[in-house]
């Protein structure tokens, strides 16, 4: 069965989500900049919903739009955040932090991987700012932090597959799942054919 994710903006579009019969949803606010992370309040609310009619539920963990690097202070922000998810009960959470090389930033990335113990973790699309040489090691490195799954648009400007098919090469050697991102409804069963997937994210998920 072919799991087409969507990204919710907040909570007025989830009971709409679930009502259609959705499975898993992502949910964020302020999508025109790249997605937000949602208030506790929204949080718990739309965790009590969701589980209430079966559904899993991840959140994007972000404190402003726009790219990383993160400072400290942002850093801290998402460490409660993350934190708040664990105790509201929050299935998965959507995230990632990078140096201003492009690389995994270790050092912000171990607090965060902490705090956001007992959910599954899930690394944002800033893994696609990575350069392609240096993927194998960052891969590596997320797979022994316990996360789970890589979400990807691709390579812009670039054959989107082609670059799909090497980060899943990857991703797959580590045992994490590659997640398609940005995918069109009309495109969705081919990408996954081609990919030998069952999961993709519908709409853009940027929360670099």
């Amino acid at each position: 069965m072919l799991l087409v994710e969507p990204l919710l903006e907040n909570y007025p579009q989830l009971p709409a989500a679930i009502e259609a019969g959705v499975k898993r949803v992502a949910l964020a606010d302020n999508l025109a900049v790249g997605g937000t992370t949602i208030s506790k309040g929204v949080m718990g609310e739309a965790v009590h919903y969701a589980h209430e009619h079966q559904v899993t539920l991840d959140v994007i963990i972000a404190p402003r739009g726009g790219h990383s690097p993160y400072d400290d202070v942002e850093l801290k922000m998402m460490e409660a955040d993350l934190l708040e998810a664990q105790q509201l009960g929050v299935d998965g959470a959507i995230f990632g932090a990078l140096t201003l090389q492009h690389q995994l930033d270790q050092e912000a990335l171990r607090p965060l991987i902490a705090a956001a113990g007992g959910m599954t973790m899930t690394f944002s699309t800033a893994f696609d700012q990575i350069r392609p040489q240096d993927r194998g090691a960052a891969v590596d490195w997320l797979a022994n932090q316990g996360f789970d799954h890589i979400l990807s648009t691709g390579l812009a400007n670039e054959d989107r597959m082609e670059d799909w098919t090497m980060t899943k090469r990857l991703a797959d050697s580590v045992g994490i799942t590659l997640i398609p991102a940005g995918v069109a409804a009309n495109e969705a069963q081919k990408i996954a054919t081609q990919l030998g997937t069952k999961i993709l994210y519908g709409k853009k998920v940027l929360a670099l």
